[in-house]
């Protein structure tokens, strides 16, 4: 997902404000519950992103919707705000951008894992762990089955990936074959 420099400015001044309050994880939560509820619900956006509804009408919505449920003054108010600015369409850039920040913050990394079946705990971690080792930085890992993998593991961690499927290991001996042969 492209992230646009307003989002970002947006997703830095929430991260200050949290920050100063120590609540920047709890925001980090909030802002990514919120972003899954309108990714999973089309309807909503569509909602917001509505010229012909009036922004009084979508502060109503917001207000009964968020008002008195436990939501951080904060991203209650960055939802009100975005409402009165039309950019409620912008809610996931945000969103995406203060996880990003809050990542950068904490010297995470983000990755993504896919292998030919589902792995298992000790595999994970293991994996986890050479990363780290090879990377020197945290990482957190997703894991996703990609059945046109025939084995193997492929990891995209950062700008680095690692590949360690079947496929790349046939590649690799068809080549070694290939410049014996000659």
């Amino acid at each position: 997902m492209k992230i646009s420099e307003a989002s970002r400015r947006y997703a830095r001044a929430l991260l200050a404000l949290t920050k100063q309050k120590g609540q920047h994880s709890r925001a980090q939560q909030e802002i990514e519950a919120i972003a899954n509820i309108f990714k999973a619900d089309v309807a909503i956006g569509a909602y917001f992103n509505n010229p012909l509804i009036l922004p009084d009408q979508k502060k109503l919505v917001v207000q009964s919707s968020f008002s008195n449920k436990g939501l951080l003054e904060e991203v209650f108010n960055l939802l009100l705000l975005l409402v009165d600015k039309n950019r409620f369409g912008a809610f996931e850039q945000i969103a995406q951008a203060f996880c990003d920040q809050m990542d950068l913050e904490q010297g995470v990394t983000r990755g993504q894992v896919k292998s030919a079946k589902i792995l298992s705990g000790e595999t994970k971690k293991e994996l986890e762990t050479n990363i780290q080792k090879i990377l020197n930085k945290k990482i957190i890992l997703t894991y996703k089955e990609d059945p046109t993998l025939l084995g193997g593991v492929v990891a995209q961690v950062g700008g680095w990936t690692f590949d360690d499927s079947i496929e790349t290991h046939l590649i690799k001996m068809n080549e070694e074959l290939n410049r014996r042969a000659n």
